[in-house]
């Protein structure tokens, strides 16, 4: 009977070893786990507190228009703030309220540097004020209100209340489809290099765009913008042919059965 106990004891003693053995190999995962949570916290903490990574310098790029100084003044990102704890989302949402910058990408580099690269809009056209010029991009946002004449072509035929108009606003949606023709007139009118030559665009007769040729002393009717490629090569020939003259190039008739023609100022 002893024996036989013994070998019981023998027996539980080996299972009771062998259950320790597992608890230990389940525990020792849950130890590193452990081990490793401790470090990161630690490692995190060390870069919040150690000034390391605190903003030392404040790249901007790509700016033509803006100044880097009053980008990282309207950035409120401030010399000395852990590069971490800047928010690239508030950064942009304030630099976005300037009237020139379209979009802006911001980036850490370590260890202690923000960089702006600035996306800014340009003036492609003006709308006039009293006296006053708003300035406007293509996406027909206002970018400044001023009296300095600038050399773009002044749009005619708008119908945004400029009245309380402030930068950053954007035109009313019936200017916006208008500005779409605007733009295919400007492009049309490029591709025969005479988009410089064009001072003013009115828009306010959708069957008889106008555009201006101020330093020409022309005016040029190009019907409904239909076949705008065919009118503007007849536009260029005609201000060859008239040069030095004034008056009206007609372009605006049905181009399969009549004559375009220049009507001279008396």
């Amino acid at each position: 009977m002893k024996k036989t106990r013994m070998a019981v004891n023998s027996t539980a003693s080996q299972k009771k070893d062998k259950l320790s053995k597992k608890t230990l190999e389940k525990k020792k995962p849950f130890t590193e786990l452990m081990i490793a949570l401790v470090i990161i916290v630690a490692a995190i903490v060390f870069v919040l507190v150690s000034g390391t990574f605190d903003v030392a310098e404040i790249v901007v790029e790509n700016n033509q228009i803006i100044s880097a100084e009053k980008m990282i003044s309207f950035s409120g990102i401030q010399k000395g703030t852990n590069i971490f704890a800047v928010s690239k989302k508030n950064v942009k949402n304030r630099l976005k309220e300037l009237s020139y910058i379209n979009d802006v990408k911001i980036r850490r580099i370590w260890p202690n540097q923000i960089e702006l690269e600035v996306e800014e809009r340009t003036v492609d056209f003006a709308l006039q004020l009293a006296g006053s010029y708003v300035y406007i991009d293509k996406q027909g946002y206002v970018l400044e209100i001023s009296t300095q004449p600038l050399q773009v072509p002044i749009i005619i035929g708008f119908t945004t209340d400029l009245s309380n108009i402030k930068e950053n606003d954007q035109l009313v949606q019936e200017d916006l489809q208008k500005m779409n023709m605007i733009l295919k007139i400007m492009e049309t009118a490029q591709n025969v290099n005479l988009e410089k030559l064009i001072t003013r665009i009115d828009v306010s007769n959708k069957m008889n765009y106008t555009i201006y040729l101020d330093t020409e002393n022309k005016i040029a009717y190009l019907g409904d913008g239909s076949q705008l490629n065919i009118r503007f090569l007849y536009v260029k020939k005609l201000l060859e042919y008239y040069q030095g003259k004034s008056g009206e190039i007609v372009v605006n008739v049905d181009l399969n059965s009549e004559y375009v023609y220049f009507r001279e100022t008396v």
